[in-house]
């Protein structure tokens, strides 16, 4: 059994994993549209993207989204490298993103349980029109394949800017 999978098992099991849950799903944001992960099965392969789409039924058309990463304190480097890619109705745009996963001291960032901690990171703000969908993509830009993420999610929330009625 993997490092990953001992976590998985422990977090399912211990009730503060459920308080942890609430806080984590409380913070940052109180306009969460889209919040998501995706399971990574023991490593991401150089070659892996991972995508997420938002639809947005709104009026809004000012989001920002932020990235989420939980990862085990095995992980072997103290940063993971990303490129997020947002499209939606003619807009495109390409950010790479250093994420932090331990100090400079080597403590694990982010609120955790046992070995895994959760560490959020803005990737931009994000403009779509009413009635369109974003499609978000997520690659790493890591040597090789990834090992000590468990979860990377996304979490787009709205920003309140919203279309003039003469548009």
């Amino acid at each position: 059994m993997t490092i990953i999978e001992k976590v998985r098992k422990e977090r399912i099991l211990k009730p503060s994993n459920l308080l942890l849950a609430l806080m984590l799903m409380f913070a940052a944001c109180d306009d969460v549209r889209l919040h998501t992960f995706h399971e990574l099965q023991g490593e991401w392969a150089a070659t892996d993207t991972l995508r997420y789409e938002y639809f947005n039924p709104t009026k809004d058309t000012d989001f920002a989204v932020e990235l989420q990463l939980r990862c085990a304190s095995s992980y072997p480097v103290r940063e993971l490298w990303l490129r997020v890619e947002c499209a939606s109705a003619g807009r495109h745009s390409v950010d790479t993103l250093c994420c932090e996963i331990f100090d400079s001291l080597g403590r694990q960032q982010g609120p955790g349980v046992g070995l895994l901690h959760q560490t959020s990171h803005d990737a931009g703000l994000h403009f779509m029109q009413p009635d369109d969908t974003a499609r978000i993509k997520v690659t790493h830009l890591m040597d090789g394949p990834v090992k000590g993420v468990a979860d990377v999610g996304i979490k787009v929330c709205g920003r309140g800017r919203r279309l003039s009625s003469g548009n």
